[in-house]
Formats: structure tokens, C-alpha cells, sequence
């Protein structure tokens, strides 16, 4: 059962590490539009710079031409009331009349100047306030998605963080979890076998142990397996035990129902079908411990 609920607990942290860069990748897709936004305010922004708005403006002219108007005709006016009064009086107010005309005309074309650039510079002020508060807008604009995408960047950074811290735990959890029901698994299987006896035919059968975890082989019909052995063996001693066994010798121990019985199959670690070759499973993967 502790094997069992170790098990769920190293799934339960498998799924909140996925879970975490699941988050970092949803972040960074949030910092990719945020900086999209940027980049498009931005570009908004130096367009409406490249505007010229003092470009197309011009002076209202109609008063001024209706005052020159009004100045020739008065001239016109003083030039025959002169002529028929006297012809050299006439000459006399003909040139005053000009003069006072020619100062009119000045006056006025510098009106007319100083007029046009009051105007001017007035729309080129207005504009460039304007201007200024839109690109100040955009700006703001720029600012806030740029400190999105910051945000988002550093959550996903975060989360990658923990994604990662949360991988390890996992790893870490499931070694501390299963290294002792496994080191008990295998003082199990030392007992079980231990607590065997098998029949002069049945060992006959068995044959010898190669490799040298029973010694020296025995002779024709016989076996070299010692049970009273296997009972002082350590875990090292019993693995290599289990490697020098043939597939059918191993068969023949770990398989059998006296094995069976004396093992008294522990629930606490999950086995594949070769139940007595104590194969852990990870119950992350599914895979034996130690696959890809």
C-alpha cells in the first residue's frame, strides 16, 4: 500500500511539473503579443512624426483687399475733386494721392506678413501640441505592453523555474520513495527462497548455477543449489544470483507456487509479469525503472 500511494504521489508531482510548463509556455505566447502590440504602436507612433501640419496653410486676404479698395477708390475721389477745381492743383494732389496710396500698400503687404506668420506659427504650435499628445499616447501605449510582455516574460521564466524545481522533486521523491521497498522487496525474495526445498528429481532438473554465485558445479544429475546458502546472502549476493540463473531456472524458482506462498507477494511495489524477478515499475512511465 506504500508503495501504492508513493506511486500516486510521484504521479500527482509529474502532472503539476507538466502542469507548470504548460503555464510557462501560455506566458510566453502572452509576451510574443504583448511585444506584437509594441512593435505596432510604435510604428503608428513615427508615422504621425513624419507629418508636416504647417504644410497647406494660408492668410484670410479679403479684408485687406477690400481696404485697397477703399484706398483707390478715395484716391480716385480726391484726384477729381483736385481736377475740377484746379488743373495744377490737380498735378499737385495726383502725387499726394500716390504716395499715400504706395504707404497704404506697404502697410498692408506688412499686416498681411505679420499676420500670416502669427497664423503659422499659431498652427504650427497648435499641431505640434497636438502631435505631442498623441505620440505621448502612443507612447504610453508602447510602455504598457512593453511592461506586459516584461510581465509575462518573467512569469514564464517563473514557471519554467518551477517546472523544473518540481521535475527534480519528482525525481528525488521517487527514488527516496521506492529505494527501501525495494531494498525490502529483495530481502523478500532471499527469504522465499530460502524457505524452498525442491525434490531429487526437481533439482536433477534444476541443474547447476553457473557463474559462481553457488560455487563449484556438482556432478552428472545433481544440483549445486544450496537454499541454507541463499539464506545469508545479501542483496548484492542475491542479484548476482538472479544473473547467473538460466531463463528456465529462473523460471522454475520465481514462478513456482512454493515461491509464490513463501514471498506472500508484498502489494507495496508494482510488478510486471515476471512477478518474482522483482522488476520495479515506474509508476510514472509504466516502463520497468531505469527505461526511457
Amino acid at each position: 500500500m506504500s508503495g501504492l500511494i508513493a506511486g500516486i504521489g510521484v504521479g500527482v508531482a509529474a502532472i503539476g511539473t507538466g502542469l507548470s510548463f504548460a503555464q510557462a509556455a501560455s506566458q510566453r505566447k502572452l509576451s510574443e503579443a504583448a511585444q506584437r502590440e509594441a512593435d505596432a504602436a510604435m510604428e503608428t507612433a513615427r508615422d504621425r512624426l513624419d507629418v508636416n501640419y504647417a504644410e497647406g496653410q494660408s492668410i484670410k486676404k479679403e479684408g485687406y483687399e477690400l481696404e485697397s479698395d477703399a484706398n483707390l477708390a478715395a484716391g480716385a475721389q480726391a484726384m477729381i475733386a483736385s481736377v475740377e477745381g484746379d488743373a495744377r492743383g490737380g498735378a499737385a494732389t495726383a502725387g499726394r494721392v500716390l504716395a499715400s496710396q504706395n504707404q497704404a500698400q506697404a502697410q498692408t503687404r506688412v499686416a498681411m506678413g505679420d499676420e500670416l506668420t502669427n497664423i503659422e506659427t499659431s498652427i504650427m504650435e497648435e499641431d505640434s501640441r497636438l502631435r505631442d499628445l498623441n505620440v505621448s499616447l502612443d507612447l504610453e501605449e508602447v510602455a504598457g505592453n512593453q511592461q506586459k510582455a516584461a510581465d509575462a516574460e518573467r512569469k514564464a521564466a517563473a514557471a519554467t523555474a518551477q517546472g523544473i524545481q518540481q521535475g527534480v522533486a519528482t525525481v528525488g521523491a521517487a527514488a527516496s520513495a521506492f529505494i527501501p521497498l525495494y531494498q525490502q522487496k529483495t530481502q523478500q525474495q532471499i527469504d522465499a527462497v530460502a524457505g524452498m526445498s525442491l525434490t531429487p528429481e526437481q533439482k536433477a532438473k534444476f541443474g547447476n548455477v553457473a557463474g559462481g554465485s553457488m560455487g563449484e558445479a556438482a556432478g552428472k544429475g545433481l544440483s549445486n543449489l544450496d537454499f541454507d546458502k541463499v539464506k545469508n546472502f545479501n542483496r548484492r549476493e542475491m542479484r548476482g544470483f538472479k544473473k547467473d540463473l538460466t531463463a528456465e531456472q529462473t523460471n522454475m524458482l520465481f514462478k513456482s507456487k512454493q515461491y509464490l506462498q513463501n514471498y506472500n507477494s508484498y502489494p507495496s511495489l508494482s510488478l510486471d509479469d515476471d512477478e518474482g524477478n522483482g522488476v520495479l515499475i515506474n509508476p510514472v512511465t509504466g516502463k520497468p525503472w531505469g527505461e526511457i
